[in-house]
């Protein structure tokens, strides 16, 4: 009687099709569920390598425990992890001044890969070169349990030192129409780059009260407001979108 109905019913091309929807849906439920599972995790050919990566550099312990480590690397979301926290953990910005540390920090954020040659302070240039071969370390270390990674590729895609003297600038009090004139980069990306920066600022000084370094803490709120200032933290048609 039920089936003389739904025959008769004058929607059944409708609701067929949202029938053929629902599961079409309800299957790809499925298929993200299992992604996100344990057991699909184990199937990842480099799962295992990950997990040995983590536990070299103290992220976790033998048991899989998070550690000091791994919970600053947790606190961070503007660059690619890894290379953040072992930049802090290996004190490379305590010998820097606020301006400079930020100028270095905006190599996790900026992400244009070809810009004009920069001119960088002697300080700068050691912070970025010490920075660069943390990055390819890592790189080297991640290779070496296996995972599909050329350590230099590793540090071009997640450092990009573009914009370093023209942050460092920026921070030191140059007017905005001067660092413009440092670099063939567009002015918005310039000014989203740097606001970017101020989020980047929060996480290294959540990542300082984690690590309990009250220093590096107070010159990650230093950074922050000597770069927030004039029209780059403005209202404007720029910070729109970002």
């Amino acid at each position: 009687m039920a089936q003389n109905k739904c025959h008769g019913c004058i929607k059944l091309d409708e609701h067929m099709k949202l029938a053929r929807e629902l599961k079409q849906h309800r299957e790809e439920v499925n298929a993200l569920k299992f992604e996100m599972s344990d057991e699909a995790l184990q199937q990842m050919p480099d799962f295992q390598g990950r997990i040995d990566v983590l536990k070299e550099i103290g992220c976790i312990d033998a048991d899989l425990v998070v550690q000091i480590k791994g919970r600053v690397a947790c606190e961070m979301n503007s660059g690619e992890e890894l290379i953040c926290t072992e930049c802090l953990f290996e004190n490379q910005l305590d010998d820097l001044e606020p301006e400079e540390a930020v100028a270095i920090m905006s190599s996790f954020v900026f992400q244009q890969k070809e810009t004009s040659e920069s001119f960088l302070t002697p300080k700068l240039s050691q912070a970025k070169k010490r920075l660069n071969e943390t990055a390819i370390r890592l790189g080297e270390l991640q290779a070496q349990f296996k995972l599909p990674i050329d350590p230099q590729e590793y540090a071009q895609e997640n450092l990009k030192f573009g914009l370093v003297e023209v942050v460092y600038e920026w921070a030191k009090g140059t007017p905005f129409a001067e660092i413009c004139e440092l670099t063939d980069v567009p002015e918005g990306v310039i000014v989203r780059t740097i606001v970017r920066l101020d989020e980047t600022c929060r996480e290294f000084r959540n990542a300082a009260a984690i690590m309990g370094n009250s220093a590096l803490y107070k010159k990650m709120e230093t950074a922050s407001n000597v770069i927030k200032r004039d029209i780059v933290f403005a209202a404007s048609l720029y910070i729109t979108g970002v």
